[in-house]
């Protein structure tokens, strides 16, 4: 579905049917692009929200942006939604129950020790005392988190299975019970932790996957149709400059917190073989890339952007009635790097 934006200077196309071209205007700022694909899922997940805060600041960009709009910020919900998921799931009822059970095996085992410490019989206060000694060389807190404290049990009652001396402790104590008890409820914790990693791992890493290859998607739908937009000065008298220039800074804030990272990125509005996050070719509020830098507001040369072996001048464009190259200032429909942003 594509509809013809007609203009003095050919024929652009976009992937947006609703637009009706009247008037326009080449020389219109356009929202620059940044490679998303290669940000990992906080950082991404992060830049989306400041899109988002950006550009709901502006209703009358929202209501432009209509359906395209909303597409965008119903997928990344979905994502963030989905890595929060990812995060917690763990925390489901039953690991929760094994791990409140635990809790209070724990609780039992520590309470019932230091009970112990206050013994009016000197064998079994000597034996409670060793035991101390084992206890006190862990960090035992039901408040942390769940394998740290699983963990830490874990090598408690190590140690006092192999050790002849806390083994009889324990029976000359009492404590027996106690033990047993909490060595069983953080065995039977710790086999539904790897029950659960083995079964969900994989799956929450492909739901996180898909959730954010589709908010990628709508957000690529409202950087063009945004730029399209601007373009054909659609709907009549809206001036979008205001909120591209915010949206631009965002783009650059995200771009140098990329390049410090060490992260590759390119600037997204050309078409260079090997993306440089400090060296987009260009300038302006379109820089272009590859064998077209762009200049000014707009990629190419003069007022219309050229591409390759056909440089657009004065008031002609380059080639393929498309200014820069396809669909795009820059290249293919993801100016940047191959099929990625």
């Amino acid at each position: 579905m594509f509809a013809s934006i007609a203009g003095g200077f050919g024929t652009r196309k976009t992937n947006f049917n609703f637009i009706n071209v009247t008037t326009m205007n080449i020389n219109a700022k356009q929202m620059a692009e940044i490679a998303t694909s290669r940000m990992d899922v906080t950082t991404v997940l992060g830049y989306f929200g400041q899109i988002k805060d950006i550009v709901t600041q502006d209703a009358q960009v929202v209501a432009a942006l209509s359906t395209v709009w909303t597409a965008f910020t119903t997928a990344n919900d979905d994502f963030d939604d989905a890595y929060a998921q990812a995060r917690k799931w763990a925390q489901t009822e039953d690991i929760a129950s094994l791990d409140t059970e635990r809790d209070q095996a724990l609780s039992a085992f520590l309470t019932t020790l230091k009970a112990m410490q206050a013994s009016p019989n000197a064998t079994k206060l000597a034996a409670a005392k060793y035991l101390m000694f084992i206890r006190d060389k862990y960090t035992l807190s039901a408040a942390d988190e769940y394998m740290k404290e699983t963990t830490a049990i874990a090598q408690m009652i190590q140690e006092m299975e192999g050790d002849a001396q806390a083994t009889a402790a324990l029976t000359t104590t009492g404590m027996d019970d106690w033990f047993l008890d909490l060595k069983a409820k953080n065995e039977a914790f710790l086999q539904k932790m790897n029950e659960r990693t083995a079964e969900q791992a994989g799956q929450q890493k492909g739901i996180v996957r898909e959730k954010r290859l589709a908010a990628e998607a709508a957000y690529k739908n409202v950087v063009k149709l945004l730029n399209a937009m601007a373009i054909c000065e659609v709907p009549a008298g809206l001036d979008y400059a205001p909120a591209i220039d915010h949206l631009n800074a965002e783009v650059e804030h995200y771009r140098q917190i990329l390049a410090r990272k060490g992260v590759s990125t390119g600037s997204n509005s050309g078409g260079g073989a090997s993306p440089d996050p400090s060296q987009g070719g260009g300038n302006g509020d379109n820089p272009g890339s590859g064998d077209n830098p762009g200049s000014g507001d707009n990629p190419g040369s003069n007022d219309n952007p050229g591409s390759n072996d056909n440089p657009g001048s004065n008031d002609n464009p380059g080639s393929n009635d498309n200014p820069g190259s396809n669909d795009n200032p820059g290249s293919n429909d993801n100016p940047g790097s191959d099929d990625n942003p």
